[in-house]
């Protein structure tokens, strides 16, 4: 007997657990941004957030730093707005630098406990309706419009209605259900950017410059001799805030985080590579006999999934050469920094015209007089490109959805700088100050003027 295929489930009514102006799906650093901003509009905001705590992977996939703060190369701000309102608040805590210390590094430094409950603060100031542990499962679609969505959760199968959805998945979940065109990685193959996790290693002293530099070839000769899986040997670096613990992000993990399949193998494989490595540091790298895993991540580091499909499609060309847009309503200065989908690792991680495997990979060995050159992946130093709200609207699909975060509009290369969570916060704010406008006037989101909603985006202290 063969087995089952598909099984037909009875029809059954759905409770509405809640209806809002404004339903946000997702509390990561675009979702969070997004909820924040629609309610200080006066929009009645619902937010939905799978796990215990907001902050995607800020928090869950212990992401840290944030980056794309700053200009080009430069100490110049171009996001402000709600990120400088987080990291203000994180400081206040002890949980980062203050926003002034932060124009000055490469990225925001956190911790993130401080993350979680700084993020809990800005949205019960704002009366943000927050339902955490919480699924969406569904769309409720009614002629060109979103309804609302479906949940599940401890609470069973529900029903939120809306007015708007901002899709802020990350991984635009929403506007595939909803039948919103998307695309999934390059063109060639489908392979997306291969994730990564986090994690935190304590029981290690301060190493001095030139231990530490030692400890990182002996790393590094381990995993160019095929005994670790990681594409650098630098673990002993402090992208968090504290400095009594290390967070290295060293992992490689391909597949298609649109697949549980995928995932599960990724998370499990990453947890492996980190207790291999932390077997080998023991027994190899002096100073080190008395490490430990303090924490791995919660959730595998996705850096690539949905691009949905908008009115406007970011560019590589508009990266690299910092473009700006009438309609431009978030700024990103981070380069096209592609992680080899393939997984591949030490000595090169990047898909770039220069990579050393040269012939061996099909997809360079099909596209190479395509590729940029490394220098050629950067905005201009000092200079910025813009996001255009027409990227946030889906070319096709219900008339008030909107997405956020990296699931924009965007080609592969575009979405490589356009993912970091500085970038993600600022495109949410515009995305929920913009779901808000469109709330009070009918719900299309096609109809908010970006004029306008540049406008307000300023008076609201954002950058654009």
């Amino acid at each position: 007997m063969l087995p089952l295929r598909a099984i037909s489930e009875p029809p059954r009514e759905t409770a509405v657990a809640a209806e809002a102006d404004v339903v946000v799906a997702g509390g990561g650093p675009a979702g969070l941004a997004a909820a924040v901003a629609a309610a200080r509009e006066g929009a009645r905001t619902l937010l939905i957030e799978r796990y215990g705590f907001l902050g995607g992977l800020a928090t869950a996939g212990l992401v840290a730093p944030i980056l794309g703060h700053t200009a080009s190369q430069s100490e110049t701000p171009i996001v402000e707005g709600l990120l400088r309102t987080l990291t203000e608040r994180m400081h206040s805590l002890g949980g980062s630098p203050s926003w002034q210390e932060s124009l000055g590094e490469w990225g925001i430094r956190f911790d993130a406990e401080a993350l979680k409950y700084a993020a809990d603060q800005m949205v019960a100031e704002q009366v943000v309706d927050l339902i955490l542990h919480t699924l969406v499962t569904d769309v409720l679609v009614e002629g060109d419009r979103l309804r609302g969505l479906a949940v599940e959760g401890k609470s069973g199968r529900q029903a939120v209605l809306a007015k708007v959805v901002v899709d802020a998945t990350g991984d635009g979940d929403v506007a595939a259900r909803a039948g919103v065109p998307y695309t999934l990685g390059r063109r060639l193959d489908g392979a997306v950017m291969a994730m990564g996790s986090f994690f935190y290693l304590a029981g290690i002293p301060e190493l001095p410059a030139e231990e530490a530099a030692r400890a990182r070839e002996l790393v590094e000769e381990s995993i160019a001799a095929g005994e670790l899986s990681f594409y650098h040997g630098g673990f002993a670096g402090h992208n968090t805030y504290h400095r009594d613990f290390y967070s290295p992000n060293m992992t490689r993990l391909s597949g298609d985080p649109t697949n549980t399949r995928d995932l599960t193998a990724a998370e499990t494989k990453a947890r492996r590579d980190v207790w291999q490595f932390l077997d080998f540091l023991c027994r190899n790298v002096p100073g080190c006999e008395n490490a430990y895993v303090l924490a791995t991540s919660p959730q595998v580091g996705v850096r690539e999934s949905r691009q949905v499909a908008g009115r406007y499609t970011l560019s590589g060309d508009d990266v690299a050469h910092g473009r700006r847009f009438d309609d431009g309503i978030a700024r990103g200065s981070w380069w096209i920094d592609i992680h080899c989908p393939m997984g591949h690792t030490y000595p090169v991680h990047l898909c770039e015209r220069e990579c050393p495997r040269g012939e061996r990979c099909a997809f360079w060995a099909a596209e190479h007089e395509h590729l940029r050159r490394h220098e050629e992946l950067f905005p201009p130093q000092g200079g910025w490109y813009d996001i255009p709200y027409r990227c946030l609207l889906p070319l096709h699909g219900p008339a008030n959805l909107l997405v956020a975060g990296r699931c924009l509009s965007a080609t592969p290369e575009a979405m490589a700088g356009a993912r970091v969570m500085g970038t993600c916060m600022a495109i949410g704010e515009a995305a929920g100050i913009a779901a808000a406008m469109a709330a009070a006037t009918g719900g299309v989101v096609a109809d908010v003027d970006p004029v306008s909603l540049r406008t307000r985006l300023v008076e609201r202290g954002a950058l654009v």
